[in-house]
């Protein structure tokens, strides 16, 4: 007589595959429609101008930080509610969200550099230049590991900051949501002015040479991500939600 022992997945597990498949489709959309919007806008320029001699691909960069920044105040303004009634813990939810945005944002950065590179071969290709106009720190001929490592700490901290946004209006509700704004998105603006720092004429580290600003905003990056989990978690695992109606 045999004994089949079925493994089931943590709850962990299973909750952040459930919620990493929600975002995969969503981010499938979102490229889909940035590439699309690429293409024309090449195509657009080209027919105008001529030649296309600047990244139209980087300006994709903006809505690959809000996008999915809104989708992490969905992912606790949804879900959350939903998987306590589940008969699931805080603990876990903490961990599945933190696990799933902050591979959320690599995934992103990961395809904005694929597509960055591509379009910048096709202009070599073409004779055309690939000039980067978006503020920060990689331009037209960055290596595709700087790239990605900037991009990748920019998309985490904006992940978790929207979860952290989504945490503090269920905690606090509308007014103390709006009101802590400026601690829970702030941080990501300050993450983002920092490679526009470099052409203020500030003295002490906004004079560094283009490697320091890359490991300063990937040292203020990481203790940013650090940080907002931290609160984030603290802000779940105390949450009271009221019975459903």
């Amino acid at each position: 007589m045999t004994t089949t022992v079925t493994t089931r997945p943590s709850p962990t597990a299973h909750t952040a595959r459930r919620l990493g498949e929600a975002l995969l489709t969503m981010a499938g959309v979102f490229w889909a429609i940035a590439v699309v919007a690429v293409v024309i806008a090449t195509l657009v320029a080209w027919r105008v101008a001529g030649s296309v001699d600047v990244s139209i691909a980087v300006y994709a960069r903006q809505a690959a930080i809000w996008f999915p920044f809104s989708l992490g105040i969905l992912v606790v303004a949804a879900y959350l509610r939903v998987h306590i009634a589940s008969g699931m813990t805080r603990r876990t939810f903490v961990r599945a969200a933190l696990l799933v945005e902050v591979a959320a944002g690599v995934g992103y950065a990961a395809v904005f550099t694929a597509v960055a590179l591509l379009e910048r071969a096709i202009h070599d290709a073409l004779g055309w230049e690939s000039v980067m106009t978006e503020i920060q720190l990689a331009d037209e001929s960055t290596s595709a590991g700087v790239m990605l490592l900037e991009l990748a700490v920019t998309f985490v901290v904006a992940n978790l900051s929207g979860l952290l946004v989504g945490a503090v209006f269920h905690r606090y509700g509308a007014w103390g949501g709006m009101l802590s704004l400026p601690l829970t998105v702030g941080p990501l603006v300050l993450l983002l002015y920092i490679p526009g720092a470099r052409f203020v004429d500030l003295p002490g580290i906004w004079t560094t040479t283009p490697a320091g600003h890359l490991a300063l905003a990937v040292t203020v990056g990481t203790v940013l991500a650090g940080a907002m989990a931290a609160v984030f978690a603290a802000i779940v695992l105390r949450l009271q939600l009221p019975p459903a109606p």
